[in-house]
């Protein structure tokens, strides 16, 4: 079975439906918890303990890309779900459109 981060990006690049259901995240038959932690790391200057986006913060992150960052921050607040860092989001988000392969 492939990582959810794996999912989300394969997803993302071929366009398929991505469903959002109680407290899961379905890939057609596969489903994930909203908040399982996914491999990409955040970005954390001077710390040495890693800590992981959830997949569903990277999901929001792409239905939101056209956002600015302070209004992307604010709605994510609203929702209670946890940001992208901006030292973070281009290089994730070229990774989840498949213009980079880490």
């Amino acid at each position: 079975m492939a990582d959810c981060l794996s999912l989300l990006r394969q997803y993302n690049i071929q366009k398929k439906e991505i469903v959002e259901r109680d407290d899961l995240i379905v890939f057609d038959n596969t489903a994930w918890p909203r908040n399982a932690r996914t491999n990409y790391t955040v970005y954390k200057s001077g710390q040495t303990a890693k800590e992981y986006y959830t997949l569903e913060s990277l999901l929001f992150l792409l239905k939101n890309v056209g956002l600015s960052h302070p209004m992307y921050v604010q709605r994510a607040g609203n929702q209670n779900i946890p940001v992208i860092k901006f030292p973070d989001r281009r290089g994730l988000l070229a990774y989840l459109n498949g213009e980079l392969d880490t």
